[in-house]
């Protein structure tokens, strides 16, 4: 049974499916109140648990620490509230590559009350056009670097009515970063449910039109605290190097959600080839990485050649079947094997490993 919502723009709740088509949902293990705001717990909370000091996001040559990250993200949702009329419940499609300030636009979205779709960054707008009319999508919050595509699906949308740019670089240079220039560094989140929808996750459409799977605050939090704390065993020591999209669940768990839930640090690439992945793990001595078996392969030739990845204490495999050759030479080099996980965007994120 659904608890209390916040949601003053009903969409999302209104169109969840009915319930005899819910599967069963077991929570043993996992109590939270019935008033939830993710946001609040990925940055405001940390700040009360005396991490403030600690680094929470490394990208674009730059460090923020948690309580930078709080400060940043309250000053964007008085933006989006004040400035742009964003109320709990909209659809608020964001639209970048992997940067810091795509995170801080997506948790400040979250503590508005929004329900945030993130995109990946080479859609077209034809592409983003199935997405924005399926969730009926009214704000986009776009990298001005990537905006030639989505002035031109807002173009002709019915729905979309901003576009509103931020900066993907760390210069703070657009018109969101302006706007939330001399906002409070406080804010009141929205006190949404912990079964409020929060996110929505679009599938690859590999079956046919992609389809918007829903999940709610308290599921951001709950693969956190199911796999990252559980098998993952993470802690604010550790420093988390990845490949995969934040606008892919995989991505967003093991690249924001995990890390920010327990303190720890996350380095963001735009590029996340190989070689980039590398040289941060040699660099920041990175200790969590999520990359798909390509790069492992490539990280296991680089070793050969000198490349010092000791820092490395978790590997994380997903997105495509792990060969056993690369399994095997990564456990002899390492004395660690690669945890192969399997996941779904259904189910937010790796649900075997």
């Amino acid at each position: 049974m659904l608890g209390p919502s916040a949601h003053i723009d009903t969409f999302t709740r209104d169109h969840l499916p009915p319930p005899e088509q819910w599967p069963e949902i077991l929570l043993d293990g996992f109590d939270y109140p019935e008033r939830l705001n993710a946001g609040v717990e990925l940055t405001d909370r940390l700040v009360e648990k005396g991490l403030g000091d600690h680094t929470a996001l490394i990208g674009n040559g730059r460090r923020r620490t948690y309580k930078e990250l709080s400060d940043w993200t309250n000053r964007l949702a008085h933006a989006l509230v004040e400035n742009y009329g964003v109320e709990p419940g909209n659809r608020v499609l964001i639209r970048s590559a992997n940067n810091p300030a795509m995170v801080a636009c997506w948790l400040a979205a979250t503590k508005v009350g929004a329900v945030v779709v993130n995109t990946m960054p080479m859609l077209r707008a034809g592409e983003l056009a199935k997405i924005v009319d399926k969730a009926e999508i009214t704000v986009a919050l776009c990298d001005t670097r990537l905006m030639d595509e989505m002035t031109a699906c807002a173009k002709d949308s019915a729905f979309l009515k901003q576009v509103i740019g931020f900066d993907g670089t760390a210069n703070h240079d657009a018109e969101l970063d302006r706007a939330a220039l001399d906002k409070p560094v406080t804010f009141t989140a929205v006190d949404t449910g912990r079964d409020d929808v929060a996110l929505l996750g679009f599938t690859s459409g590999t079956t046919g039109v992609p389809k918007a799977t829903m999940h709610f605050h308290r599921d951001l939090l709950i693969i956190a605290d199911a796999y990252a704390r559980e098998i993952l065993e993470v802690t604010p020591d550790d420093i988390f190097v990845g490949s995969p999209p934040l606008a892919f669940t995989f991505g967003l768990g093991g690249l924001a959600i995990f890390p920010l839930r327990f303190g720890a640090a996350a380095t963001l690439l735009e590029q996340a080839t190989p070689p980039n992945m590398i040289h941060i793990i040699e660099t920041y001595k990175a200790t969590i990485s999520f990359t798909a078996p390509t790069a492992y392969r490539a990280m296991l030739k680089a070793m050969d050649e000198g490349a010092d990845l000791s820092s490395l204490r978790v590997a994380v495999s997903a997105g495509e079947t792990l060969p056993a050759p690369v399994f095997e030479e990564w456990t002899q080099k390492t004395g660690k094997p690669i945890l192969d996980g399997i996941g779904a965007t259904e189910m937010l994120h790796i649900f075997i490993s």
